[in-house]
Protein backbone atom coordinates (compact mmCIF):
# COMPACT_ATOMS: atom_id res chain seq x y z
CA UNK A 1 0.00 0.00 0.00
CA UNK A 2 2.97 2.37 0.93
CA UNK A 3 4.47 1.47 -2.09
CA UNK A 4 1.30 2.49 -4.09
CA UNK A 5 0.71 5.35 -2.44
CA UNK A 6 4.51 6.83 -2.94
CA UNK A 7 4.39 5.35 -6.85
CA UNK A 8 0.96 8.14 -7.07
CA UNK A 9 2.45 11.05 -5.05
CA UNK A 10 6.00 11.56 -6.32
CA UNK A 11 5.23 11.91 -10.16
CA UNK A 12 2.44 14.71 -8.29
CA UNK A 13 5.16 16.11 -6.66
CA UNK A 14 7.64 15.94 -9.41
CA UNK A 15 4.97 17.53 -12.12
CA UNK A 16 3.92 20.34 -9.43
CA UNK A 17 8.07 21.21 -8.92
CA UNK A 18 8.41 21.54 -12.45
CA UNK A 19 5.20 24.22 -13.10
CA UNK A 20 6.37 26.27 -10.04
CA UNK A 21 9.75 26.87 -11.55
CA UNK A 22 10.40 29.57 -13.83
CA UNK A 23 10.70 28.91 -17.83
CA UNK A 24 15.26 30.23 -18.55
CA UNK A 25 14.65 33.35 -21.18
CA UNK A 26 17.64 33.17 -23.61
CA UNK A 27 18.72 36.60 -24.00
CA UNK A 28 20.64 37.94 -27.29
CA UNK A 29 23.38 40.87 -27.63
CA UNK A 30 24.23 43.37 -30.04
CA UNK A 31 27.10 44.93 -31.34
CA UNK A 32 26.15 48.51 -32.51
CA UNK A 33 27.76 51.87 -33.35
CA UNK A 34 27.93 54.28 -30.24
CA UNK A 35 25.03 57.24 -31.36
CA UNK A 36 27.43 59.77 -29.07
CA UNK A 37 30.87 58.63 -30.48
CA UNK A 38 32.30 62.08 -31.90
CA UNK A 39 35.58 61.64 -32.93
CA UNK A 40 38.07 64.54 -33.88
CA UNK A 41 39.02 64.37 -37.18
CA UNK A 42 42.15 66.00 -39.20
CA UNK A 43 41.03 69.76 -40.67
CA UNK A 44 41.58 70.15 -44.29
CA UNK A 45 41.51 65.76 -44.96
CA UNK A 46 39.52 64.94 -47.98
CA UNK A 47 38.18 61.36 -48.22
CA UNK A 48 40.73 59.24 -50.40
CA UNK A 49 40.09 58.85 -53.74
CA UNK A 50 39.53 55.56 -55.20
CA UNK A 51 36.96 52.90 -53.78
CA UNK A 52 38.00 50.38 -50.71
CA UNK A 53 37.09 46.72 -50.38
CA UNK A 54 35.72 45.92 -47.14
CA UNK A 55 36.78 42.32 -46.44
CA UNK A 56 34.60 40.01 -43.71
CA UNK A 57 36.00 40.16 -40.09
CA UNK A 58 38.46 37.53 -39.65
CA UNK A 59 37.91 36.13 -35.92
CA UNK A 60 39.91 33.74 -33.95
CA UNK A 61 38.12 30.38 -33.71
CA UNK A 62 36.90 30.25 -29.93
CA UNK A 63 35.29 33.79 -30.39
CA UNK A 64 33.62 32.66 -33.37
CA UNK A 65 30.07 31.61 -32.57
CA UNK A 66 26.80 32.65 -31.35
CA UNK A 67 28.79 31.81 -27.84
CA UNK A 68 29.96 34.87 -25.59
CA UNK A 69 33.72 33.90 -23.84
CA UNK A 70 34.41 34.39 -20.52
CA UNK A 71 37.93 34.63 -19.49
CA UNK A 72 38.40 32.80 -16.26
CA UNK A 73 42.06 32.13 -15.79
CA UNK A 74 45.19 32.67 -18.18
CA UNK A 75 44.68 29.93 -20.27
CA UNK A 76 40.69 28.91 -19.26
CA UNK A 77 37.40 30.55 -20.76
CA UNK A 78 33.72 29.57 -20.68
CA UNK A 79 31.00 30.21 -22.55
CA UNK A 80 27.68 31.52 -21.12
CA UNK A 81 24.68 29.66 -21.47
CA UNK A 82 21.61 30.91 -22.30
CA UNK A 83 23.23 34.81 -23.22
CA UNK A 84 24.91 34.73 -26.52
CA UNK A 85 25.40 37.07 -29.56
CA UNK A 86 22.36 38.20 -31.81
CA UNK A 87 24.21 37.45 -34.50
CA UNK A 88 27.90 36.02 -35.69
CA UNK A 89 30.75 38.04 -34.27
CA UNK A 90 32.12 38.18 -37.91
CA UNK A 91 29.08 39.77 -39.15
CA UNK A 92 28.85 42.11 -36.50
CA UNK A 93 32.47 43.68 -36.92
CA UNK A 94 31.71 43.44 -40.43
CA UNK A 95 28.60 45.85 -39.92
CA UNK A 96 30.78 48.02 -37.85
CA UNK A 97 33.00 48.78 -40.01
CA UNK A 98 30.65 49.36 -42.72
CA UNK A 99 28.41 51.20 -41.19
CA UNK A 100 31.56 53.47 -39.47
CA UNK A 101 32.56 54.26 -42.82
CA UNK A 102 28.89 55.12 -44.42
CA UNK A 103 28.91 57.25 -41.78
CA UNK A 104 32.25 58.68 -42.31
CA UNK A 105 33.66 58.58 -45.88
CA UNK A 106 37.31 58.13 -45.18
CA UNK A 107 37.05 56.35 -49.02
CA UNK A 108 36.13 57.86 -51.65
CA UNK A 109 33.81 54.77 -52.43
CA UNK A 110 33.43 51.49 -50.16
CA UNK A 111 32.17 47.99 -51.71
CA UNK A 112 31.69 44.93 -49.89
CA UNK A 113 31.11 40.88 -51.19
CA UNK A 114 31.39 39.89 -54.56
CA UNK A 115 33.25 42.75 -56.58
CA UNK A 116 33.34 42.82 -60.45
CA UNK A 117 35.17 46.36 -60.93
CA UNK A 118 38.90 46.29 -59.36
CA UNK A 119 39.23 48.30 -56.61
CA UNK A 120 42.25 50.35 -54.98
CA UNK A 121 42.34 49.34 -51.29
CA UNK A 122 41.30 46.35 -49.63
CA UNK A 123 40.62 47.02 -45.75
CA UNK A 124 41.07 43.60 -43.12
CA UNK A 125 40.08 43.02 -39.91
CA UNK A 126 40.96 40.65 -37.27
CA UNK A 127 39.32 39.98 -34.02
CA UNK A 128 42.14 38.06 -32.25
CA UNK A 129 39.91 38.26 -28.52
CA UNK A 130 36.50 39.15 -27.39
CA UNK A 131 36.20 37.90 -23.89
CA UNK A 132 34.53 39.04 -20.59
CA UNK A 133 37.21 39.14 -18.54
CA UNK A 134 36.09 37.33 -14.93
CA UNK A 135 39.37 36.99 -12.90
CA UNK A 136 39.23 40.32 -10.69
CA UNK A 137 37.05 41.81 -8.56
CA UNK A 138 35.77 44.04 -11.20
CA UNK A 139 34.58 42.46 -14.48
CA UNK A 140 36.85 43.94 -17.59
CA UNK A 141 35.73 44.01 -21.13
CA UNK A 142 38.85 43.02 -23.53
CA UNK A 143 39.38 43.45 -27.19
CA UNK A 144 42.37 42.43 -29.13
CA UNK A 145 42.18 43.45 -32.83
CA UNK A 146 44.11 44.14 -35.80
CA UNK A 147 43.26 46.74 -39.36
CA UNK A 148 45.05 46.41 -41.91
CA UNK A 149 44.79 48.37 -45.15
CA UNK A 150 46.35 47.41 -48.12
CA UNK A 151 46.77 48.30 -51.76
CA UNK A 152 44.38 46.10 -54.07
CA UNK A 153 47.34 45.60 -56.84
CA UNK A 154 50.20 45.17 -55.16
CA UNK A 155 49.18 44.37 -51.50
CA UNK A 156 51.69 46.69 -50.44
CA UNK A 157 50.95 47.40 -46.76
CA UNK A 158 49.30 51.16 -46.44
CA UNK A 159 48.55 51.18 -43.04
CA UNK A 160 48.22 48.58 -39.80
CA UNK A 161 46.72 48.82 -36.54
CA UNK A 162 46.98 46.37 -33.55
CA UNK A 163 45.58 47.27 -30.30
CA UNK A 164 44.55 45.44 -26.99
CA UNK A 165 41.95 47.25 -24.81
CA UNK A 166 40.56 46.33 -21.46
CA UNK A 167 37.54 48.42 -20.03
CA UNK A 168 36.16 47.93 -16.47
CA UNK A 169 32.35 47.66 -17.09
CA UNK A 170 29.89 50.05 -15.53
CA UNK A 171 27.93 47.15 -14.33
CA UNK A 172 28.29 43.37 -14.22
CA UNK A 173 25.88 42.22 -16.95
CA UNK A 174 26.09 41.47 -20.48
CA UNK A 175 24.66 44.83 -21.92
CA UNK A 176 27.59 46.91 -20.70
CA UNK A 177 29.60 44.22 -21.99
CA UNK A 178 28.31 44.57 -25.30
CA UNK A 179 28.35 48.37 -24.94
CA UNK A 180 31.98 48.19 -23.83
CA UNK A 181 33.17 46.31 -26.75
CA UNK A 182 31.31 48.47 -29.14
CA UNK A 183 32.67 51.51 -27.76
CA UNK A 184 36.20 50.08 -28.01
CA UNK A 185 35.96 49.04 -31.57
CA UNK A 186 34.72 51.91 -32.34
CA UNK A 187 37.44 54.25 -30.56
CA UNK A 188 40.13 52.50 -32.59
CA UNK A 189 38.39 52.27 -35.81
CA UNK A 190 38.13 55.73 -35.87
CA UNK A 191 42.10 55.85 -34.66
CA UNK A 192 42.75 53.66 -37.57
CA UNK A 193 41.06 56.25 -39.92
CA UNK A 194 42.71 59.19 -38.86
CA UNK A 195 46.23 57.41 -39.37
CA UNK A 196 45.06 56.24 -42.89
CA UNK A 197 43.97 60.02 -43.63
CA UNK A 198 47.00 61.73 -42.23
CA UNK A 199 49.67 59.29 -43.73
CA UNK A 200 47.82 59.40 -47.14
CA UNK A 201 47.92 63.58 -47.34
Amino acid sequence: MKKILLLIIFPMLLFLGCRSSQPITQQYYLLELPAEHEGAWPEGVAALPGTCLINTTDILAAYATHQIAVREDSHQIRYFGFNEWAIRPEQAFTRLVLDFYEAHPVFEQIKYGRVVQPTDFVLDTQVIAVELDAREEDFQARLKLHFLLTGAEDDQVLQSHRVERIAPLESKDLNSFASAVSHMFTEELHAFSVEILENNR
